[in-house]
């Protein structure tokens, strides 16, 4: 079995590793996969991604501030879990930030960036160095008032095309290769 563990990341940055196979019970009202705990404000956690991995897999967590944390999915770093539970501190976070995504890295891929003011980058998936899971780690991109906030991270590979949505419904489609490559 290529990917024998289900990967949960929230918006407050929870990540929860379960065996799938604790899944393999379907029950007509469904399976509770995570349990969402309130938020450090007050509000409700939500979940931002789900990933199919392997013990030796790497994932990498941005947030909207731009920051990325890149750990290792060993059952060390990251042990599996129930299904009724919350998850531990996947990446920590400095005032005012949230998870936006989590991905699975590959080997010769990249990290794409776009932020809602229409700019992208893409960057070697290898400069996002593995550090311990929960740490606030490194910056991603760098956020400047006049392109925006950061809305979108993926880990990409150079053939892929992506397809963006803008607030008046237009759709741009871009290859990966026609972004610049920065560090």
């Amino acid at each position: 079995e290529a990917a024998p563990y289900l990967v949960l990341a929230t918006k407050a940055g929870l990540v929860k590793k379960t065996v799938l196979k604790d899944y393999d019970s379907p029950r007509s009202g469904g399976v509770i996969a995570i349990n969402l705990r309130e938020t450090e404000e007050g509000g409700e956690d939500e979940l931002i991604g789900a990933e199919l991995v392997s013990a030796e897999d790497d994932l990498l967590l941005v947030s909207r501030k731009a920051q990325s944390i890149r750990f290792t999915a060993t059952d060390e770093a990251l042990r599996p879990m129930g299904r009724a539970t919350s998850g531990v501190k996947g990446m920590s976070f400095r005032e005012g930030d949230e998870l936006l995504s989590m991905n699975v890295v590959r080997a010769g891929t990249f990290v794409f960036t776009a932020t809602d003011g229409g700019y992208a980058k893409r960057t070697d998936v290898d400069e996002c160095r593995v550090q311990g899971r929960g740490g606030l780690g490194i910056k991603a991109a760098k956020i400047v008032e006049d392109r925006g906030s950061l809305v979108g991270a993926l880990v990409v590979e150079e053939s892929d095309e992506i397809l963006a949505i803008t607030l008046s419904g237009g759709v741009i489609r871009t290859r990966v290769n026609e972004v610049r490559e920065t560090g």
